[in-house]
């Protein structure tokens, strides 16, 4: 029996988290900080979970130094997969505090843990776009396409890449060839808006924009709904 409910618990706690990354991806912050308010912690493993939690919302909101106090709570873990987050995370703060050599490195560390995780190979990339080493992080960006061309993030990463060079025609192009394939991947269409929006295509960026912003809309009456 107790064993049981060990797995239960285990379980329940492990969708609680579930539930709460969701909410963290939704930009549900407030929500996902009273889901994490409301979770009994019963091992170190657990708090090193939250941990990583309250660092992505911290991150989300834009305050690096928090989110790295966070992340260097979890920095000893003996769990593999809370670990290469944890590099991830760190990764991230880094490269929002122009630390770029600290952000490789820890892009790097998250790789040697977990080689498929796409996150940090698209923060390696932007952190060695920025210190010059452009073929370098295009060649990761185009390895990454090769194997992951339905990841809306890798599309994105790309698209990012080439307008940073100012060629926003090649990222319109990446973009609207994914767009067409996955017509419902918001975080596309919106950035597909902005560069059509940059390039003078108003009607174009205004049509895009329009139907991000009913989606909001229509998640944000179903989600309150929900609730009641």
């Amino acid at each position: 029996t107790t064993n049981h409910s060990l797995v239960a618990y285990a379980a329940s706690f492990s969708d609680k988290v579930t539930n709460i990354r969701t909410e963290i991806n939704r930009d549900n912050l407030k929500d996902a900080i009273k889901l994490l308010q409301k979770i009994k912690v019963g091992s170190e493993n657990e708090q090193e979970q939250i941990d990583l939690l309250f660092g992505d919302i911290y991150l989300k909101i834009n305050k690096p130094s928090k989110a790295e106090e966070f992340y260097e709570k979890s920095f000893m873990t003996s769990d593999a997969r809370i670990e290469s987050l944890t590099f991830v995370g760190l990764a991230e703060v880094k490269l929002r505090q122009g630390q770029l050599d600290k952000a490789i490195d820890f892009a790097e560390k998250s790789l040697v843990v977990n080689s498929d995780n796409v996150r940090p190979k698209i923060l390696l990339a932007l952190a060695k776009t920025r210190i010059g080493e452009k073929e370098e992080a295009l060649d990761i960006l185009n390895n990454l396409y090769a194997n992951q061309s339905d990841n809306a993030d890798v599309n994105l990463a790309i698209a990012g890449y080439h307008s940073s060079f100012d060629n926003n025609t090649k990222a319109i192009e990446i973009l609207d060839k994914y767009l067409k394939s996955n017509p419902t991947s918001i975080k596309v269409m919106d950035e597909l808006g902005n560069l059509y929006w940059l390039t003078g295509n108003k009607d174009k960026a205004l049509e895009l924009k329009i139907k991000v912003l009913k989606h909001h809309e229509f998640n944000k009456n179903k989600y309150q709904v929900k609730k009641i």
